[in-house]
């Protein structure tokens, strides 16, 4: 009986969610309202009133691949300072702080310019062999200045104010992402809490505050060195997309810690400006809310923010590959292998063609790297597919299918690189069976509605879909693309780009660090 009532409780609850898809080609049917702003801000709003909340996703149609040299980490950067409050949230005196954040900004110039005369001072010294007096003692002194201005800020900032004011008021889920092409903010209130959602969003719009700026450069700093500099697998990817790429912004896979302790609040100030504009954001709203309403709120609160013109694109544009490239990384942990293959954009005709590769090459048990490299020929860990940047919806631009596999001791890499390519290349012979086609392809809608069945899930979608295709629809035209997917495609794309000339290759080579006896 308990089981029963299980099965019927949930029977009932995906009675009342508004999404509808069976097969491969059967529409997604939303419910949703788009709204435009004014000002160029589209909101995306579906009524579901199974629970007394709501979800808000925004993404911002900017990310790691609009920086340019000299500035990169920006976005990650500012996505950290979009955190830190507004003038009113997060100080307890914002006209003494804001006074001594511009003498916070000074100090630090007059430090850069010191450091810079240090610099060339020893440079003098070394090759004319002169011995000009440095200006340490000046450095020091301004140091000094600076740690008295921060204590200063400190005895008026109200830290993590944000979040305390949402957390108090039954928020869940606050957070921030920063891709390659987007920036996403996420967070989940009691129905009742949505103008308190509409206020406190648009004033992080209107009159952000990137207070704490230094100290959370160096938090920023630190990640790089806890996720990239001290993790083999991290390093061994890093490598493989800077090889991969020559010219487009997705060759950096990790914002460099000598960019980002450069970085100044002017320049996050600047590029807040530049891309964080009303035309280039997208709010998603999906719970317990009634969409004239939520559309009043909006208008109110966030038409006011001035429309602009888009920045110019720079689009660098990564040339054909010519050769197979090949890197070797050298780093204590255990062999890995990565390939790379150049491949379409999200818009193009043959990428949703890679999905489909992806799950046979391996996706699950039945997946032919899984039954012919794990357990048939006993010759890896693991061996597995993505796309980078990759993203439910795709990626803006040509990126990468990539393969990561781990040799099984006593094999190495290079025989599991042999017996990838053979898998690899049996689909550019071999057509696949239309039943396992079909299952794929049922499989990956199945996950795209299943995806879009919780609150967030749909929030999200909705948001990243409409700011990356530029309408919200394309997860059906998405759809549409898989169902009319051949086994012959699959051939042709296999032939086209799973080439040795369009391929790079990363080998992790361990090399084992003796401990330190002191």
């Amino acid at each position: 009986m308990t089981r029963i009532l299980r099965w019927s409780a949930l029977l009932l609850l995906l009675l009342t969610l508004p999404i509808t898809a069976s097969s491969a080609g059967q529409e997604t049917r939303l419910d949703v309202t788009k709204h435009v702003l004014k000002n160029g801000m589209t909101l995306l709003l579906v009524e579901r009133h199974t629970a007394p909340v709501f979800y808000s996703y925004t993404y911002f149609k900017v990310g790691s691949a609009n920086e340019v040299g000299g500035i990169i980490g920006a976005a990650h950067l500012l996505e950290h300072m979009m955190f830190k409050g507004t003038r009113d949230i997060g100080t307890s005196d914002w006209q003494r702080e804001s006074t001594l954040m511009n003498l916070e900004d000074d100090l630090y110039q007059r430090l850069y310019q010191a450091e810079g005369e240090t610099e060339n001072l020893q440079f003098q010294n070394d090759i004319l062999g002169l011995d000009i007096e440095d200006n340490s003692a000046a450095i020091a002194a301004i140091r000094d200045s600076i740690a008295e201005v921060q204590r200063q800020i400190a005895e008026v900032v109200v830290q993590n104010e944000l979040e305390e004011v949402y957390s108090t008021n039954g928020a869940y889920g606050f957070n921030a992402g920063t891709g390659y092409d987007m920036t996403s903010y996420v967070v989940a209130f009691p129905k009742n809490r949505l103008e308190l959602l509409m206020m406190i969003e648009s004033e992080r719009l209107k009159n952000p505050v990137f207070r704490e700026f230094y100290t959370e450069r160096n938090v920023v700093i630190e990640e790089r060195r806890l996720k990239v500099d001290t993790q083999g697998p991290a390093k061994l990817f890093e490598q493989l997309i800077a090889t991969a790429f020559v010219a487009h912004p997705y060759q950096i896979f990790w914002e460099w810690e000598s960019e980002v302790a450069n970085l100044t609040r002017a320049e996050i100030a600047d590029y807040f400006k530049r891309y964080y504009s009303p035309g280039r954001t997208v709010m998603a709203i999906v719970g317990d809310i009634d969409v004239e309403q939520t559309i009043a709120m909006a208008d109110k609160y966030f038409d006011d923010i001035p429309a602009q013109a888009p920045p110019n694109r720079i689009e660098t544009v990564e040339p054909p590959q010519i050769g197979e490239k090949r890197v070797i990384v050298k780093f204590d942990a255990e062999p890995e292998l990565n390939i790379a293959y150049h491949k379409t954009s999200y818009a193009e005709p043959d990428d949703v063609v890679f999905r489909i590769i992806e799950r046979l090459l391996s996706s699950g048990r039945t997946s032919r790297f899984y039954k012919n490299l794990v357990e048939g020929k006993r010759l890896a860990l693991y061996a597995e597919t993505s796309q980078f940047p990759g993203g439910a919806a795709g990626s803006l631009d040509p990126n990468l299918l990539i393969v990561d596999a781990a040799p099984k001791a006593p094999a190495t890499c290079a025989d599991l690189e042999t017996a990838i390519y053979e898998e690899i290349d049996k689909l550019k012979t071999v057509p696949v069976d239309s039943l396992e086609l079909e299952k794929i392809k049922n499989n990956l809608v199945a996950e795209f509605v299943w995806g879009m069945y919780s609150g967030f899930g749909l929030a999200d979608k909705l948001a990243e879909f409409e700011a990356t295709a530029g309408d919200w629809r394309y997860v059906n035209k998405l759809q549409e693309k898989m169902a009319a997917v051949t086994a012959e495609d699959i051939m042709r794309v296999a032939k086209k780009y799973f080439t040795e000339d369009n391929r790079t290759v990363a080998i992790l080579e361990p090399v084992r660090e003796e401990a330190s006896h002191e």
